[in-house]
């Protein structure tokens, strides 16, 4: 019996375990395991309306190792938001969804050590028609050559 009730609490910690949340150390490191920093990864537009068009917000970067970092994929969460890399006076993309425009590109920017570039993300608000009104949030996805992304997210409540 004492076998039993051992085996039961054994199988009881380890459903613990297994079906925890990850800790906010292993959350934090998908969002920012990039060599790539960014003091800002969020940004919320607050209240905007399908009729006044488009937003554009810009979320800087910054290659904060002594090597060369590679971008290799620069892409959306959804169609309705595209992405675009700035590279001083250089603009590559914009990029968007991948199965709007068929797979997500490969490119190949560098960035050197210490080289500062941004992100440019635009939402189109009326990009879902009357479906997209209410609260929306969309992802950008930055990922280098070594596997590693950064993870840029917008909202916003839209009107219409």
């Amino acid at each position: 019996m004492v076998v039993g009730v051992v085996a039961v609490m054994l199988l009881a910690v380890g459903a613990v375990i297994a079906f925890s949340p990850p800790s906010a150390q292993s959350q934090k490191s998908t969002v920012s395991d990039s060599a790539l920093v960014a003091p800002e990864m969020s940004y919320d537009f607050g209240t905007i309306s399908m009729a006044n068009g488009k937003v554009t917000k810009f979320f800087k970067i910054n290659n904060s190792t002594p090597a060369s970092i590679t971008v290799r994929k620069f892409y959306t969460s959804c169609m309705c938001t595209s992405a675009t890399l700035v590279l001083g006076d250089r603009r590559v993309g914009p990029f968007s969804m991948e199965g709007h425009g068929g797979p997500i590109p490969t490119i190949s920017e560098e960035l050197a050590a210490g080289q500062e570039a941004q992100v440019e993300v635009t939402f189109d608000p009326a990009a879902h028609g009357p479906a997209g009104v209410g609260s929306i949030a969309r992802n950008v996805f930055v990922e280098t050559t070594d596997d590693k992304k950064l993870v840029f997210e917008i909202k916003a409540q839209v009107t219409p």
